[in-house]
């Protein structure tokens, strides 16, 4: 018996139910692995949730790293922030403040051209011990 890579590409759906904010960021977080074909939203319920129903297309795999193209790398990073740091979040437009102050700092590391970052929750820590 032989592993076999598969030669084309792999066809997958898939569901979410939620807010329609939390829904949209978790639709934008899978557009960054692989392409949608496909989208159905539903209305929003009685208590406001949505389902959504996404197909998507990956690839078997990655495009190889060419000196000429450059290479895209996905970092998923977490921060810890004093408390009063980002202050609203998880409110959209503090969401947008911290994605574009951690843009600006990872534009300054060596060989990065571009770069781009999004908040995936924000989650309050429980407050230091004396």
């Amino acid at each position: 018996m032989s592993a076999e890579t598969p030669s084309g590409p792999a066809f997958t759906q898939v569901r979410l139910t939620g807010s329609p904010a939390a829904v949209d960021r978790l639709v934008e977080v899978l557009t960054a692995s692989a392409e949608i074909i496909s989208d159905f939203p539903s209305d929003p319920g009685a208590n406001g949730d949505i389902e959504r129903v996404v197909e998507l297309v990956t690839h078997p795999a990655p495009r190889p790293v060419s000196a000429a193209g450059g290479v895209s790398v996905t970092v998923q990073s977490t921060l810890a922030a004093a408390g009063g740091a980002f202050n609203g979040l998880p409110d959209e437009a503090a969401a947008g403040e911290v994605e574009r102050t951690v843009t600006q700092a990872l534009q300054t590391l060596p060989h990065v051209r571009d770069a781009s970052s999004r908040v995936v929750s924000a989650w309050g820590l429980p407050a230091p011990r004396q």
